[in-house]
């Protein structure tokens, strides 16, 4: 997690409450977990990526693609798992905290009608979540979502 990150979760939550939520380990796949508070960080640093190549050139090559959006999408689905695993004296403070990242979110995107991201990811799951009928109001990556993704002329 970067520095800037960490600063950012001590503004928010006690050192305790970041212990506590590194104890919190959820399962990524079989054989590999991740504690919350990274994840809380990769949701964060993803969100700062995706905002930032917004007005980036097509044609530059740091900018990240439609399948790194998936990924963050799929990390906010990691932290939702990790609250349920959480106590409830300390789900409030760390929903308040990931609130302000949704919030970000929700800023560069708009709704997802056409379910853009889900079929980029390519399992249709009728119990999502919001954050995956979403997509970015602009950018390189909705241009790829909306050029590769896109329903064909027969659909």
């Amino acid at each position: 997690m970067g520095e800037d990150t960490a600063k950012w979760l001590r503004e928010r939550l006690s050192e305790a409450d970041i212990l506590r939520l590194n104890e919190t380990v959820v399962s990524a796949s079989p054989g590999r977990g991740i504690g919350l508070v990274d994840l809380v960080g990769a949701w964060r640093e993803h969100l700062s990526k995706l905002e930032s190549d917004l007005l980036a050139p097509l044609d530059d090559r740091s900018i990240w693609g439609a399948h790194d959006y998936v990924a963050a999408l799929v990390i906010r689905d990691l932290i939702a798992q990790g609250f349920a695993q959480l106590s409830f004296d300390m789900r409030p403070r760390i929903e308040r905290a990931v609130a302000e990242l949704d919030q970000r979110f929700m800023n560069f995107t708009e709704p997802d009608p056409e379910g853009y991201a889900e079929r980029i990811d390519g399992r249709v799951k009728p119990d999502r979540e919001g954050w995956w009928y979403r997509i970015p109001k602009g950018g390189p990556v909705r241009e790829e979502m909306l050029l590769y993704y896109g329903r064909s002329v027969a659909d």
